[in-house]
Formats: C-alpha cells, structure tokens, sequence
C-alpha cells in the first residue's frame, strides 16, 4: 500500500501521511532510537476515529483488506510493542518473547486465542490506515524473527510486515507486525471468558461491507457528541459557548462528502455489475425444448 493524499474535485482533503510526527533521525535508525520512537507513538482509541478512518477508503473491499484484530489478556487500548512492556507476557502474541511490533492476525477467532494463560481476554478490530506502508515477508515465519532486520526496515519507512506466506498457507496464525502504531486505530474491544470459549468469527464481507456504508455517519454523529459534551462542559466552566464553527469543521465536512461520493460510485457500481450478470445468464440459459405435436390416428 502507498502512502496517499485523498482528494476529491475540490482538491486535497487532508493530508494523511502520518510519518510526519515521526522524530528525524540522524545517522540512521538503531535499537536504542527505535525504542524510544516506539515509546513516544500513540495510536487512536477513540471509537469515532476508528470510523473516521474506515471513511477514507475507496471501496469496502480496500477496507476490508486493511482489518485485523488483535487479542490480549488485559483491556485493549493504546497498543505499543512488547519491547517496551514491563509485563508483556500479557499482551504478547502467545509467544512469550519480546519483540518491535503489535502481532495481529487476520482472523479473529485466532487473534483471540493470544491470551497466554489468562482466564479471561478481549479482542479488538484493528484498522491499518489507508496510507500505510505495508512490506511482504513470506520468508519470516515469527515476529522475533525481525530483531534482525528491524533497523533496515525502519529506514526503509515500513509500518508493518505480513509474515509467512497467506495466500497459501491455511494453517499458519495469519500474522501482521506492525512497527509504526502510529499507523493503526483501534476499534471496541469484545471481552470473553477463556474457559468454554466459543468460536469468535471474523466479521463478514456483508458485515464489513454495511460497516463501510455506514462509516462516515456513525463518524458525523459521535464527533457532533462528542463536541456537544465538551461544549456543555465548557459554558458550565466558562459561561459561554465555544466556536459553534468547530463543530462539524471544514475538513470534517469534505472527508464526509469524499466518503459519500465514493458510496455512490460503489452503488452505481454494483448495480451495473449485477446488470451484466444478468444478461450473461440469460444468454448463458437455454430455451426449453417445446415437445412435439403428433396427431393421433381417427
């Protein structure tokens, strides 16, 4: 995936190339610096930002494509490398070792299997945004495996590693390392007792899919919420109201209308693809045989 800038007829509508908050380095990446940029990254645990990033994709099935999930022993929010967790046997990937990434998988009944010895766990859907940079690794079968070549691929400005090889390996744990967190948003957790745990799906095509449809006005709505809790807040505090204009800002208003209009082409779409479906089965269908007339002898 390339780092992109969404624009529509208006022109650019945000630019979404988060790296530039990564810290400059000189001299090149080491451990040491890579641990401390690990340490100062912050993903998104914000419910309406998960929405919001869902909205900057073109079609459902570019989204779907970028959704994993995450399991841990311990309430999921701002997920950070277990290299830098002092109790990381609690929100590792099972394997019990430390490493420079964030294991998700793209299953989620096998995400949701990464609780060690817990009685309990929860799992979460993790967005990896539209812009990230996502390098392919079919020769790597572990995380542990990138200590190696993890100052390489920092340099090279990889967000995340998809280990083994997916496309035709169904048995493997499906797994994606992500190195910059600052790539991902997370979504809301599901809790789950361990003991006589059922089978935890991973959403549909059809769930994902009305999840995209929907995504830019479940976004409208939770942020206007949330602006109108913070403006109550507020004129209690200050007696007055804030900037009514930052509401539901200009930026707010044209990823919505981008979303919109990519909801329309995908509608329009659709309708034609069913269209030539269609006529190619009723082209493809066969018209039954009329039997014969045979006159019975007087």
């Amino acid at each position: 995936m390339k780092r992109t800038i969404i624009e529509n007829e208006k022109g650019k509508i945000g630019d979404l190339d988060y790296r530039n908050a990564i810290t400059k380095v000189r001299g090149g990446w080491t451990k040491a610096k890579i641990i401390k940029e690990i340490k100062r990254a912050k993903n998104s645990t914000i419910e309406s930002m998960f929405y919001k990033e869902i909205a900057k994709f073109d079609t459902p099935e570019e989204f779907a494509e970028s959704l994993k999930y995450h399991g841990s022993a311990r309430p999921i929010s701002i997920l950070k490398p277990s290299i830098v967790l002092k109790n990381f046997e609690d929100f590792s990937g099972g394997s019990g070792e430390q490493y420079y990434g964030v294991s998700l998988s793209s299953d989620r009944n096998i995400a949701s299997n990464f609780t060690g010895a817990a009685s309990s766990g929860n799992v979460a859907p993790v967005l990896i945004k539209r812009n990230a940079v996502i390098k392919e690794m079919p020769e790597l079968k572990d995380a542990i495996e990138l200590e190696d070549i993890i100052e390489d691929l920092w340099a090279e400005g990889i967000d995340a590693v998809v280990l083994g090889d997916q496309k035709n390996d169904n048995h493997g744990e499906k797994e994606t390392v992500v190195l910059n967190t600052r790539c991902i948003s997370v979504g809301k957790p599901t809790y789950f007792q361990v003991y006589n745990k059922k089978e935890m799906p991973s959403w549909t095509k059809e769930e994902l899919t009305e999840l995209w449809l929907n995504s830019s006005d479940i976004y409208k709505k939770m942020a206007l919420e949330s602006w109108d809790r913070q403006n109550e807040k507020f004129t209690e505090k200050h007696g007055r109201s804030m900037n009514v204009e930052h509401r539901w800002d200009s930026k707010q208003r044209d990823l919505y209308n981008f979303h919109k209009h990519n909801v329309e082409l995908y509608k329009q779409n659709l309708e034609l693809s069913n269209t030539v479906e269609d006529l190619i089965k009723s082209k493809n269908e066969k018209p039954e045989k009329k039997s014969k007339k045979t006159n019975k002898p007087r």
